[in-house]
């Protein structure tokens, strides 16, 4: 029997690139293909690209370049938001002006990679173990997104939003618990749109998950929009099984500069969700996207931003500058903010920001948390905790890969929280 086709998947961007290519990577390996991390070599490689921001693109770019230099010779499948978002650029024809790859695939064609792979090679007799793209389960429930917002073009790479169906998504999430994943991450572009295409909604789908988790696993959810946590999902987050962490996208902590992007939450909304959160459970953290220089922004608008910051007090901010996207209006906007100022402003919100989650995990230490080991890194074990604190840990079997265990947290290393096993 010939070898088995070798195959290497990097995901860039968002939990719904993961979710998808931890799909593909199930269905290749079920066909006998071995899946292979990024750096070993591979007869072929699949780059799930972003473009969220310029930057984005620009790193789908370089990673394309990497993976070339690194396998040359493999055939080299590129999908993605980029490759909707920037038609023309990237090419299959040697020669042609762009970016050469081997095989183009836009969003809603995906479904059509795993057949392509397999073309390549014939299939073999004895189905194989994917390389996991990470060790929690990441399960896409929704796609796509009904929102305008002015500075993005996300939606027109990926279309008006899709819902899985509840059962399908209860037959994914059973499947990944009997693989022995003890944590799953609802992922969708959208994700608070869950099931207004369908007749339903997040939390009719929470509802079931949460019962199939039992008393040994968990449901995480991967990003939301404020104006979308319903009075209901705000109950749920008193259950045990579901991650007291909300990723909830701020952008700004000005009504105007809100108002100007088409965000459909302001200020006091947004307050107004995370002290509910945390009136269910106080333990509850919070992590955003902050974007700085949208046109029109003032110092005033700013210093709104960074006051929202403190008074969250965020566990993690991923924080960004605007960059005009053609085909998006705020292109088009007057006001555009100097280079030397929005960097000003990214450093000052990330400065706030790095404040904020040193207090919060300062606040952690002495207390007991719920950790999902990763893996190991330097003789130590590594994990993340329901309410996201990153963790390490003596490396024990009790600490493997995938399983859920109590610890506590002793001391803060770095970024992390050094933790002790509480479990026998």
């Amino acid at each position: 029997m010939s070898a088995p086709l070798r195959v290497a998947i990097t995901a860039l961007g968002c939990k719904v690139n993961y979710a998808e290519m931890a799909e593909l990577a199930g269905a290749l390996a079920a066909a006998g293909c071995d899946v292979v991390p990024e750096d070993e070599p591979a007869d072929v490689r699949v780059l799930n690209s972003c473009t969220v921001t310029t930057q984005a693109d620009a790193t789908t770019r370089q990673r394309i370049s990497r993976l070339r230099r690194h396998d040359p010779d493999a055939h080299l499948v590129l999908t993605g938001c980029s490759v909707d978002a920037n038609p023309g650029v990237y090419r299959t024809d040697a020669g042609a002006a762009g970016v050469r790859v081997d095989a183009l695939f836009a969003n809603a064609d995906k479904h059509a990679i795993a057949g392509h792979v397999l073309a390549l090679a014939p299939p073999q007799d004895r189905p194989r173990s994917p390389a996991a793209l990470r060790s929690r389960a990441f399960i896409k429930v929704q796609d796509g997104c009904n929102h305008r917002c002015t500075y993005c073009i996300v939606w027109q790479a990926r279309g008006m939003s899709r819902s899985v169906p509840v059962d399908a998504v209860l037959r994914q999430a059973a499947a990944a618990l009997e693989d022995g994943h003890r944590e799953l991450v609802l992922c969708g572009v959208d994700l608070g749109s869950y099931g207004r295409d369908t007749g339903t909604n997040l939390t009719a789908l929470l509802e079931p998950l949460l019962a199939l988790a039992g008393s040994d696993a968990r449901v995480r959810l991967s990003s939301i929009n404020a104006n979308d946590v319903t009075r209901d999902l705000i109950e749920l987050n008193a259950e045990q099984r579901l991650c007291s962490h909300w990723h909830m996208p701020l952008q700004s902590g000005s009504d105007a500069v809100l108002r100007a992007m088409h965000r459909g939450y302001r200020r006091r909304q947004y307050l107004r969700v995370v002290d509910a959160l945390r009136a269910r459970d106080p333990e509850t953290q919070f992590t955003t996207d902050v974007m700085v220089g949208f046109p029109g922004e003032t110092e005033e608008d700013h210093r709104e931003t960074l006051s929202l910051v403190d008074q969250v007090g965020f566990l993690g901010c991923h924080v960004f500058r605007w960059s005009p996207r053609p085909g998006t209006p705020a292109t088009a906007l007057a006001g555009r903010v100097d280079t030397a100022t929005a960097r000003r402003r990214s450093a000052e919100v990330r400065r706030s920001a790095a404040q904020t989650a040193e207090a919060a995990r300062r606040a952690a230490v002495g207390k007991q948390h719920e950790v999902v080991w990763d893996g190991t890194e330097d003789g130590l074990a590594r994990g993340l905790t329901a309410t996201y604190f990153e963790v390490i840990g003596p490396a024990s079997p009790l600490a493997r890969p995938g399983r859920l265990s109590r610890v506590r947290a002793d001391a803060i290393e770095g970024a992390r929280l050094r933790v002790t096993l509480l479990d026998p």
